[in-house]
């Protein structure tokens, strides 16, 4: 059984602590899916990463995980994404703080969600947050 992580939308610092939200709980996935934020935003990429034990599986068919999406090996968009990288890796910018501040910031811009009566629970992690509804039954 392999463990996939989606950190399309979570990666890359969003949840705050650590740069991917499956390390809250701990996780090694066999395979995380990453995008969105690998650019910082500005172009579409994406990438599928795999340990060795899934990405050197022996294969008769076809080289593992052997895909052809519509952005695949664009030198401008790998450029963005490693200038990005570069950024958010970058001892200068404190990416910890900066999603800190936003954490704090929808978290009391979501609060008074609470007291609607059709939440039923209102969840902040990082740059993350969700109203949750009531079941409509």
């Amino acid at each position: 059984i392999l463990l996939i992580a989606d950190e399309i939308a979570t990666g890359f610092g969003r949840t705050g602590k650590y740069l991917f939200a499956s390390q809250h709980a701990d996780l090694e996935p066999d395979i995380v899916c990453i995008g969105k934020a690998l650019t910082g935003g500005y172009l579409s990429m994406a990438a599928c990463l795999a340990t060795d034990r899934v990405a050197l599986t022996d294969n008769d068919h076809a080289p593992p995980l052997m895909h052809g999406p519509t952005f695949m090996a664009n030198p401008l968009c790998s450029a963005v994404a490693a200038a990005s990288l570069d950024l958010l890796t970058s001892p200068d910018y404190d990416w910890v703080t900066r999603v800190a501040s936003i954490e704090e910031g929808l978290r009391s811009g979501l609060a008074p969600c609470t007291e609607h009566p059709a939440v039923a629970d209102v969840r902040v992690l990082g740059g993350i947050g969700v109203i949750q509804l009531k079941s409509a039954h």
